[in-house]
């Protein structure tokens, strides 16, 4: 793009200033070509879909909002992973069957919780499952269940993603640095070591809970080995839109190879209640779709631009140094409360929105379906930090559905009938209590022909693989498995299912293999494994890869024989004994067989941890 054009978008308002210049310095240096989405193209039809990473949108004025989108060298960004626990909905197919009957969830307190104040609520918040992730029990009943429960989530968004094990040790920095991933959430209540403090100053003293806001995405990390920036914000029910506002900037910066985004509410002690109270969590796994498209990921949508500024709810409101109607200069405003915005199509956009629009590089009426908080009130009540995790999940899932969910002027859900030349949008706008207000634009993916792999030789079957940390957890996953293919909703293809499990989940040290050559033989091994108690491979006292072959540079080259001659159950022998496969090498090609395969998440056996250790807590 020469300057000539660069002005006349800028004059046409497609730019800001913080853009334009961003574009002429780089034509200036000579840095290459400039990379601008184009309005109206489909993703697969678009060549700046698969631009670099490069440096984000920078601020422009202080009246400004800041905008992060497809600017010079920064591509857009694939969501790549989701995953959410919402009241009375534990996973995503329940929380959209809500979403699309118009189901509320409003309810009593669940037993155990003081109080009686109607509100959404989660089941059996004090469950946690230490052994999964390998965390003293102790330790454990010390974390903020926010903390346990964004764990298990996030963990649910990588292998929804299949980013677990070998895929997420390839996802390096520039360096080399492995699992450069970054952590980015939403967290505002502190529940946990409110009641702590209540039951050490009436009892004797005993450990209190460690960590707060930070903890939430610095545990994470932790746990994981996660390299990339790990950091939370606060700004209300807008956390989570700033928190993925902030990890797109991180992607385009080059500061991490991907980003988990999502936050989580709880209401735990009794000064959080309030009418309408909600709790939720919810995370998104973030890839710039370049990487993405090359690592074979199933796109759940592209995130095409964000932005995020301040917008005072009363706009009579006055400040220091700033003019009331009356002329006068007052002193520092009074409570800020939040506001409704109007989503409708029609309505005005507002401030941040229009940048937000500006930075995806589409007009308004590309744009015109709207999420909001109130949109995802009746799902989750004012649920804090939450809310902005569950608008973008009701947004991703009508994009993946092709589906409206109902909202305003919409009574019932109705097919989202789509243009063939423009990809469907959702504007997702979020404000919190304080006026820190974020909107995000949404578009649909729509994924060109995957080549397919090279073919296995005289192959019989499919060989299926399942792990856990323990053979209870290897059990409970495998009748998860099961429960899945004998089900009344679709079933997903063998090859595609038995494909997703070798390339995109971690190999634990509790193992299951089996060749089968349809889904029914599939169902019977399970079911039989489930049933009798079949010894299964179990590695956790050691003995794993006995002859040593991970340390021999010609196994690589042995067990590429093995897969194109499709000697299936010598690679399976070899797998149960503990010799790591690198099943991504032996079938590069992922996103043929896997597109559109949603596997379910490995099983957690949860146990009430609670403070001091004892059993209960809320229910």
């Amino acid at each position: 793009m020469d300057e000539k054009e660069v002005l006349t978008r800028f004059k046409n308002g497609h730019l800001d200033r913080a853009q334009v210049a961003a574009l002429l310095t780089g034509a200036a240096t000579g840095a290459g070509p400039v990379v601008l989405a184009q309005p109206d193209a489909r993703p697969e039809r678009d060549a700046e879909h698969a631009g670099a990473v490069g440096p984000s949108a920078v601020a422009g004025p202080v009246d400004r909002a800041v905008g992060a989108g497809p600017v010079a060298g920064a591509g857009p960004v694939a969501v790549v992973g989701l995953a959410g626990r919402y009241p009375g909905a534990p996973d995503l197919g329940a929380f959209w069957r809500r979403a699309r009957d118009g189901h509320g969830s409003a309810s009593a307190p669940p037993p155990g919780r003081p109080g009686d104040e109607p509100g959404h609520y989660l089941e059996r918040v004090q469950d946690f499952d230490p052994e999964f992730f390998g965390i003293d029990a102790r330790e454990a009943a010390l974390m903020d269940p926010q903390e346990r429960l964004f764990l298990e989530t996030a963990w649910e968004a990588l292998e929804d993603a299949g980013c677990t094990g070998g895929r997420l040790d390839a996802l390096t920095a520039a360096d080399g640095t492995p699992r450069s991933v970054g952590v980015f959430t939403g967290a505002g209540s502190g529940d946990y070591a409110l009641l702590a403090a209540g039951t050490w100053r009436r009892e004797r003293p005993r450990p209190m809970p460690r960590g707060g806001q930070w903890s939430l995405p610095n545990r994470l990390s932790a746990l994981l080995g996660l390299t990339g920036p790990s950091q939370s914000v606060d700004t209300a029910e807008s956390s989570v839109l700033v928190a993925l506002h902030q990890a797109v900037a991180a992607l385009h910066r080059g500061e991490c190879a991907a980003a988990l985004v999502g936050g989580v509410r709880l209401l735990l002690h009794p000064s959080s209640r309030h009418p309408g109270a909600g709790e939720g969590v919810g995370a998104l796994l973030l890839k710039p779709l370049a990487r993405a498209l090359a690592d074979g990921d199933d796109v759940h949508c592209v995130v095409r631009g964000s932005a995020v500024g301040h917008t005072a709810p009363d706009p009579t409101a006055a400040g220091p140094g700033r003019r009331s109607r009356s002329g006068g200069c007052t002193g520092p405003a009074g409570p800020v409360r939040p506001a409704s915005a109007d989503t409708s199509a029609d309505a005005p956009a507002p401030r941040v929105l229009r940048e937000a629009l500006r930075a995806a590089g589409v007009e308004a009426s590309a744009a015109a379906v709207r999420e909001d908080a109130g949109s995802v009130r009746p799902l989750v009540g004012d649920a804090g930090a939450a809310t902005g995790a569950a608008a973008l999940t009701r947004a991703v899932l009508q994009l993946r559905h092709r589906s409206l969910a109902p909202g305003p002027g919409r009574a019932e859900a109705q097919p989202w009938q789509g243009d063939e030349n423009v990809p469907r949008r959702i504007c997702v706008g979020v404000r919190g209590a304080g006026g820190a207000d974020a909107h995000v634009v949404l578009e649909e993916y729509v994924p060109a022909a995957t080549e397919q792999g090279a073919e296995r030789v005289g192959a019989a079957g499919e060989l299926f693989v399942l792990s856990a940390p323990t053979p209870a957890h290897l059990a409970a996953t495998a009748r998860r498995f099961a429960e899945l293919l004998e089900g009344p909703g679709p079933v997903p293809p063998l090859d595609g299912l038995a494909r997703a499990l070798r390339t995109g989940r971690a190999a634990m040290d509790c193992r299951f293999a089996v060749v089968v050559g349809d889904t029914g033989e599939l169902v019977r091994a399970l079911e039989q494994f489930v049933r009798d108690g079949a010894p299964c491979a179990d590695l956790r006292d050691g003995g794993a890869d006995p002859l040593g072959l991970g340390a021999v540079p010609e196994t690589d080259g042995y067990l590429a024989a093995l897969w194109q001659s499709g000697h299936l159950h010598q690679l399976r022998g070899l797998w149960l004994s503990g010799l790591d496969v690198d099943w991504a090498a032996l079938e590069p090609a992922r996103g043929a067989a896997t597109a559109g395969v949603r596997l379910p998440a490995s099983a957690f056996l949860r146990v009430p941890l609670w403070l001091g250790g004892e059993d209960g807590g809320p229910a």
